[in-house]
């Protein structure tokens, strides 16, 4: 049924001369990590600091249930699964990794879908109308990955269901970590351990192996699980970089003025440090380092310095702008 779901689609698509597919290609972007993540960074280095935060524990649980949920299900991609299937090629190269669950519904869910159920908070209030508009583009972002081929309804609707699920537990645990300061340090390790879990399962299980008629592996599962690496580096970032934050850089986004070139100087520099660590990651796997290992480093790196280490300069531009001024 979910093939024939997906033909259908593929059908409408041809049908129409694919005019829709650009649109679709344009939403589902919305659901890729790296828009996500500049989203987040605008609304937690220059709108409001604990919506941010709710939004990250949200985003990085859910990747990391994800990438339990993928390696254990092993499920292949459509085309993969029935040679009928032809996905748009724009998206199918962007589509890494086992099938089960859909990773761009789940981001989906946990920012967009965050924006919408955490309405208020001290100095931020969405409106109703832009809550209803996350909803509706949650529900675009899950559908564009069907039309474009590179998900069955299985996978959106698994994502969209965990990914509430979340939503659900996030905003029962941040105020508990609110009331209890001490609890920090149990979440972050409770956090780090579990990703370490998940790099060593990742490395570790067997994975099927299917063979085409010619006898060459159809799909080779150690190259599959390193969306799973990395959604584990990234955990292990965000949660030593909130903990970090939350200890020793305690920003504050009350200050507009503060707000803006905190904006401007994390954007700036966490841009170029994105840049260099995928550089560097694929210069590290071009002589021989492990593939899976090297991008969960990375993902490390930036998310730990997109919590932590951005923050923390602006911090110390802030502190030298004022002296400057004094001394004129």
């Amino acid at each position: 049924m979910d093939i024939n779901y997906l033909l259908m689609l593929q059908n409408l698509r041809e049908a129409t001369g694919g005019v829709l597919d650009t649109f679709m290609e344009y939403i589902t972007k919305l659901g890729e990590t790296s828009i996500i993540v500049l989203f987040i960074g605008l609304v937690y280095w220059g709108v409001n600091k604990r919506q941010g935060i709710f939004l990250m524990f949200s985003l990085y649980t859910n990747r990391i249930i994800n990438g339990f949920i993928k390696i254990t299900a092993c499920v292949y991609r459509p085309w993969i699964r029935d040679a009928r299937i032809t996905p748009v090629p724009e998206a199918k190269a962007d589509a890494t990794g086992y099938s089960f669950p859909s990773g761009h519904t789940a981001n989906a869910v946990s920012v967009w879908g965050g924006m919408a159920v955490r309405r208020k908070d001290k100095g931020m209030e969405v409106p109703k109308w832009l809550s209803v508009v996350f909803i509706i583009l949650v529900l675009l972002i899950a559908f564009s990955r069907n039309y474009l081929g590179v998900h069955t309804p299985q996978d959106v609707v698994a994502a969209l269901v965990i990914g509430a699920a979340v939503l659900f537990l996030m905003s029962k645990l941040m105020p508990i970590i609110d009331e209890r300061p001490n609890m920090d340090i149990w979440v972050m390790l409770g956090g780090v351990a579990l990703c370490a879990l998940l790099i060593l399962y990742a490395a570790l299980k067997p994975y099927p192996t299917d063979y085409a008629a010619d006898g060459s592996v159809i799909v080779e599962g150690s190259k599959m699980a390193v969306d799973s690496f990395k959604n584990a580096g990234m955990g292990i970032g965000f949660f030593i970089g909130w903990f970090i934050e939350r200890r020793l850089i305690k920003f504050s986004t009350d200050d507009n003025t503060n707000n803006i070139i905190r904006l401007i100087f994390c954007i700036f520099t966490y841009t170029a440090l994105d840049h260099f660590a995928g550089v560097g990651a694929d210069a590290l796997i071009a002589v021989g380092w492990n593939s899976g290992v090297t991008k969960a480093l990375a993902e490390f790196v930036r998310v730990c310095y997109f919590v932590a280490g951005a923050p923390a300069l602006t911090e110390l531009i802030l502190k030298v702008i004022p002296k400057k001024t004094e001394n004129k």
